[in-house]
């Protein structure tokens, strides 16, 4: 199996398998959100972790649309459509909170073995992190990360071995071996991923997480299987 530097677009795809562009979405979708998290212990050796930030997004749902046809009853959204807060005059006009309150959370992890694991989390708290981040690293695993107060706790809890590079920067003692370089460049590819999608609707957003870590991580094998999955229900809805 040949993997494109990026995912075939749905249009693209009602193309080369002949069925509607919805339907190719609805398959998405639902192979996506069949993808599981990482196995137990999956990163090994020297593994990095930091933090991805996705803008929240509420495509599809419709909130707007429900409240004008029924002030009454159906309670305006929280915040505007993002393109309310264009900017004005020279300045950006924030949403209620600030930019930093509609951003979605994202874990990522990675070894140097080649396994990813990109997983959403509710908030940047030791809870949240410690479990997306400690049940897919190996007990003997050693930690490195940007210096965020809430991995040294993590590390301190658990007996980790951590390794903080506040800024990228090693101190003396942090061998060169031990940075966090590879887990910013899962993130800049992450960003680069979702670019295309437009923003998609944030409920999905562990899901496509998931896929980019699947297409990442070194053993594909069960990408392999997925796809089969879907060459097999095509060939049966065409068969129907």
């Amino acid at each position: 199996m040949i993997e494109a530097p990026q995912p075939m677009s749905c249009r693209r795809g009602a193309e080369v398998l002949g069925a509607s562009r919805h339907s190719i979405w609805r398959w998405r979708m639902a192979i996506i959100g069949a993808l599981k998290p990482e196995p137990d212990a999956t990163l090994t050796g020297i593994v990095e972790a930091d933090e991805a930030h996705q803008r929240e997004s509420r495509k599809g749902s419709r909130e707007w649309v429900r409240h004008q046809r029924d002030r009454a009853n159906q309670p305006a959204p929280p915040r505007l459509k993002w393109r309310a807060y264009r900017r004005r005059g020279g300045l950006a006009v924030a949403p209620p909170g600030g930019w930093r309150a509609w951003e979605k959370k994202l874990l990522a992890a990675t070894d140097r073995a080649g396994h990813r694991a990109f997983e959403a989390i509710a908030d940047a708290g030791q809870a949240a992190i410690s479990g997306a981040l400690l049940p897919v690293m190996a007990p003997d695993a050693v930690l490195c990360t940007d210096g965020f107060v809430t991995y040294e706790r993590i590390a301190k809890d658990e007996r980790i071995p951590h390794f903080a590079l506040n800024a990228g920067r090693r101190t003396k003692r942090t061998p060169r071996s031990h940075h966090i370089n590879t887990v910013n460049a899962l993130i800049s590819r992450f960003r680069a991923f979702m670019q295309p999608f437009c923003g998609p609707a944030s409920k999905n957003l562990a899901a496509y997480g998931r896929w980019h870590a699947a297409r990442n991580n070194a053993d594909r094998s069960y990408l392999h299987a997925l796809w089969l999955l879907l060459a097999s229900g095509h060939r049966a809805n065409t068969v129907c």
